[in-house]
């Protein structure tokens, strides 16, 4: 029997502070609805063209491109939205995204060691 996937466990996406843990579920996320490649680029728009089916390859990519950029702004918080609503793609939003909250290994590494020294 299959599960829906829990998408109360993602968190949103506050700032710097929550940042890695929020890229882990976020991509967790988008590789269960199956429009990760989208995000990342491996999955590239096709060029408009006749379709050589019934589906066509531009439409279908388009929506799933929709799909992810709507996952993920369900998932920042208004602040982040309001200085990222004017990124139309997926992949444009989770790079700004990326862009303002990736910090070095050593910081995030601190970061953690303080997160675990509170838990003590």
């Amino acid at each position: 029997m299959t599960t829906a996937y829990d998408t109360s466990a993602c968190p949103v996406l506050t700032g710097p502070n929550n940042f890695q843990i929020w890229k882990l579920w976020i991509i967790s996320k988008l590789r269960w609805e199956k429009v990760l490649r989208v995000v990342t680029g491996e999955e590239l728009k096709p060029s408009p063209g006749k379709p050589t089916s019934l589906e066509n390859p531009e439409i279908t990519w388009i929506l799933k491109d929709e799909k992810a950029h709507g996952i993920i702004q369900d998932h920042i918080s208004d602040t982040l939205l309001m200085r990222t609503g004017d990124l139309t793609s997926s992949k444009e939003l989770f790079d700004k995204l990326v862009s303002l909250h990736q910090t070095s290994n050593i910081a995030s590494a601190f970061y953690s060691f303080q997160q675990l020294t509170k838990l003590s």
